[in-house]
């Protein structure tokens, strides 16, 4: 019943998906991502509009609240060759 699921293209209202969750009291707090390399299916290098032998990166993300309920899950298909992540991690005490 939120603007989470509105299937309308945009933003889901100020403070994005996150800003939304925590109003309904599920705060995001951790998030577990996993990427691994793959060849494409024949739809996905269409779709992609990939050249013979490129692979694609699938990104599996899935956000759990602190008690770890989890609230979001994201799968991404994208060429290797056009896509970069990037990640900065704190070191705790």
């Amino acid at each position: 019943g939120t603007s989470l699921v509105d299937p309308t293209p945009g933003p889901a209202g100020q403070g994005g998906g996150f800003g939304i969750l925590t109003s309904q009291g599920l705060e995001p707090d951790t998030i577990t991502e996993a990427v691994r390399a793959r060849m494409p299916t024949p739809e996905e290098a269409q779709i992609l509009q990939l050249p013979a032998g490129e692979p694609v990166m699938v990104l599996h993300r899935t956000t759990l609240t602190r008690d770890g309920r989890p609230v979001e899950f994201a799968r991404g298909v994208h060429a290797a060759s056009r896509f970069t992540w990037s990640y900065t991690f704190k070191i705790p005490d």
